[in-house]
């Protein structure tokens, strides 16, 4: 082990060379300077395999949300096997699964005077608000989840970028 500095962090690190295993995530280098500095994600693996990463952890993301709707208790009801299927099969066609708050629906719908009622809200109104903020082709299909959330399947990118909802 030795102590490190690092942007001003101090600590302990393996001098080890297993790459991608330090207790701070993991760093990359900076071509000219030698400055290193912190990635956001957990890739620890060649370059090249950077994108396949990515899909199959989204994928895998993904599958997840859909096997957290099949067990434990439900507050409300739960998605239909057939609507898990289809979910599954948007999956496979290179969606990614998201979740959404009525909370978060409400406010978007507000930004585009979209009618949404937060205490009884549908998948339809939902759906309407979401095709109004994000575009036809970004929303592929809603569903209602047990806690009361909007599982989302949308597309991986949005305007060139990877899209997550904001918050």
């Amino acid at each position: 082990m030795m102590a490190t500095n690092v942007r001003g962090r101090t600590g302990t690190r393996s001098t080890n060379r297993d790459y991608g295993h330090s207790s701070w995530g993991t760093t990359s280098r900076k071509t000219n300077t030698g400055n290193r500095k912190r990635t956001t994600s957990n890739w620890s693996g060649p370059p090249r395999y950077r994108g396949v990463w990515y899909d199959f952890n989204t994928k895998i993301s993904s599958y997840r949300t859909l096997v957290n709707q099949t067990k434990g208790t439900a507050r409300y009801t739960r998605p239909t096997p057939q609507m898990l299927n289809t979910f599954a099969n948007w999956v496979n066609k290179g969606a990614v699964i998201q979740t959404c708050t009525p909370q978060q629906v409400a406010k978007w719908a507000r930004n585009y005077n979209v009618n949404f009622n937060t205490r009884n809200p549908t998948t339809t109104s939902c759906k309407n608000v979401l095709h109004k903020y994000f575009g036809k082709s970004v929303i592929k299909a809603v569903a209602r989840t047990k806690t009361g959330s909007f599982m989302v399947a949308t597309s991986p990118t949005w305007k060139g970028k990877n899209f997550n909802f904001p918050k």
